[in-house]
């Protein structure tokens, strides 16, 4: 194996690279559970019917980005002002699977540039299919996103 003059593997320092450039483009906020944009990440319990949350994890003025072991990509939760409804979106863009981040009123990918709006809707391409989206229950105290018994 080809070392580094630190002494650790190419293929090792390769792997590495991602983590390193995301904590220099969130300014270092990759070691927190908060994304680039601020929006904080819930570990939710797992139900037969999807992911649970408690009721006030988006808080009353955003989101939140829903993530358990072994996701890929996490939901991202918020509660649409207009209508009250809870909106659930996979937070993987359609066009390259990067993970968009939620700017303003938009989420906005950080690879090629595709915006969506909060409900989903892409606004801005080169994506050309609006993100995933899941059903939400509310559940006594605790919200239920319903992934049809898959992950995302």
């Amino acid at each position: 194996a080809i070392m580094t003059s630190d002494g650790i593997s190419r293929r090792t320092f390769v792997g590495r690279l991602p983590l390193v450039g995301g904590g220099i483009a969130c300014g270092l906020q990759a070691v927190s559970l908060t994304a680039c944009a601020g929006t904080p990440y819930v570990r939710p319990t797992t139900a037969p019917e999807g992911l649970s949350v408690p009721l006030d994890a988006p808080g009353t003025d955003g989101g939140v980005l829903v993530q358990s072991s072994g996701m890929e990509r996490p939901v991202y939760l918020r509660r649409d002002t207009s209508s009250g409804e809870w909106v659930a979106l996979l937070a993987s863009c359609t066009h390259r699977g990067c993970q968009p981040d939620p700017v303003g009123e938009r989420l906005v990918c950080p690879c090629h540039g595709s915006e969506f709006s909060l409900m989903g809707e892409v606004l801005e391409g080169p994506a050309e299919r609006p993100l995933r989206r899941y059903p939400v229950t509310r559940e006594g105290d605790r919200l239920v996103i319903h992934i049809d018994g898959r992950r995302p």
